[in-house]
């Protein structure tokens, strides 16, 4: 039953070789370029004028306290969320001016919603239907986290925990080369954060553009070459990890945030 799902999927998925990995420029050119972006959801401004880009290469920590106008952001860069104001270009591409700029984007959502009715072989085969052109699969997260064990299963039944590694699956299914991911690890179990930090760790050996969003001062240390700190809808950071470090004389990241907060709030 699970053959005939997945008869048009990878042969990875149901048993074959493990997808072709893609090695891209080391360059430091933008893949995500944002001018001016700002949004509005009622009374209430979630973006104020935010400039910022994201280069093939490296590995952006995006951090602020809840409500800063991280998710919006993401979203807003993926095309989920229609800003107010301001431009973005992904991959050379204008959002909203040109959708195929999606082919290059992996995303992951805090909170993943799918059809419940679904099983997860039959959503993987869904898209790639949907995805006809692509040729490139990287199945490396679905094995790793082995999501064979229950792809027959309907996706309204899942845990939390399998959810999320689904998630992180369909973000490198199409073999992007940016990937935004939205609280990576929120909810695993330590074997699945592991897999998913070494997979970032190797896709930014591979010069492509991730930007992480996560409340953990100790994943950002970890992973990211910058941090971008969102707060109230401003960026109030935007350094490389050591430089931000250094300049607060620390090896706390949350106290390095904090001196650098109060000297903006001084000036």
């Amino acid at each position: 039953m699970l053959q005939r799902h997945m008869q048009r999927c990878p042969e990875s998925i149901v048993g074959g070789h493990r997808g072709a990995m893609i090695s891209i420029s080391q360059g430091q050119n933008a893949a995500i370029v944002v001018r001016g972006l700002t949004k509005r959801f009622g009374a209430q401004e979630v973006l104020r004028g935010v400039d910022v880009s994201m280069h093939f290469g490296e590995v952006v920590a995006l951090m602020g306290p809840n409500g800063s106008g991280k998710s919006t952001l993401i979203k807003s860069i993926v095309g989920l969320v229609r800003p107010d104001g301001g431009s973005i270009h992904v991959a050379g591409h204008q959002v909203y001016g040109d959708v195929s700029y999606r082919r290059s984007v992996g995303y992951m959502p805090q909170i993943a919603r799918y059809p419940e009715t679904l099983t997860v072989a039959e959503l993987f085969h869904m898209l790639t239907q949907l995805r006809s052109e692509c040729n490139d699969y990287d199945l490396q997260l679905f094995e790793q986290l082995n999501i064979g064990s229950f792809a027959s299963k309907q996706l309204g039944v899942l845990s939390g925990g399998q959810r999320q590694r689904v998630g992180a699956a369909l973000a490198w299914y199409f073999s992007p080369t940016i990937l935004l991911l939205d609280e990576p690890t929120a909810g695993l179990d330590p074997i699945s954060t592991e897999t998913i930090k070494a997979k970032i760790a190797r896709e930014r050996a591979q010069g492509k553009c991730l930007v992480i969003t996560t409340h953990s001062p100790h994943d950002a240390l970890e992973l990211a070459d910058r941090l971008v700190y969102l707060y109230e809808g401003e960026i109030w950071i935007d350094l490389p990890l050591e430089q931000l470090l250094d300049n607060a004389a620390t090896t706390s990241l949350m106290g390095a945030i904090a001196w650098h907060l109060q000297q903006e709030s001084t000036q």
